[in-house]
């Protein structure tokens, strides 16, 4: 569970950073380097992962990692590239479908990371509706909903599983 919780750690930080500075309008490269060494971290940390994988568990994990890492990476690229976000948007209407599976399953294992993974798939399909969809509205619930998932379903859930508290 340590590569989950600097995951997490990394998830809870940059989300609320990426929320923070789209009420503050920080200047897009600045915003773009914390996502680049976050997304760059987790899969890193998955990528060793895989060496180390032994479970259908284990490998579901690292793809899972694998998920939160691209999307890291894809929205440090916009900030400096100014992409068209609407592959993004689609890409997180499939995450966000990977989330509530994930989620669903673990119902009967361990609801803290049905929970989670609730939280997680809302935040991605925020990004489907806003982003692929052009719902403009939603534009103005992102900063808010990101601060809050990156405090409550990343950042103190990485705190429990680093201090072996989970």
């Amino acid at each position: 569970m340590g590569v989950l919780g600097i995951s997490l750690l990394f998830v809870g930080i940059v989300l609320v950073m990426n929320g923070v500075n789209r009420f503050s309008n920080v200047d897009a490269k600045s915003t773009a380097f914390m996502n680049v060494v976050a997304g760059f971290v987790i899969i890193v940390l998955n990528v060793v992962g895989i060496a180390r994988a032994e479970t259908i568990f284990d490998y579901q994990n690292i793809a899972s990692g694998f998920l939160f890492g691209f999307t890291y990476i894809f929205i440090a690229s916009n900030y400096v590239f100014k992409l068209d976000l609407r592959p993004f948007g689609w890409f997180s209407l499939f995450v966000a479908i990977y989330a509530i599976i994930i989620a669903i399953t673990n119902l009967d294992t361990d609801i803290r990371f049905t929970l989670l993974w609730g939280a997680w798939a809302l935040l991605w399909f925020e990004g489907f509706l806003e982003l692929a969809l052009k719902i403009k509205k939603l534009e103005k619930v992102f900063p808010y909903l990101a601060i809050v998932i990156g405090i409550f379903a990343a950042f103190i859930p990485s705190m429990f599983i680093l201090l072996n508290k989970w």
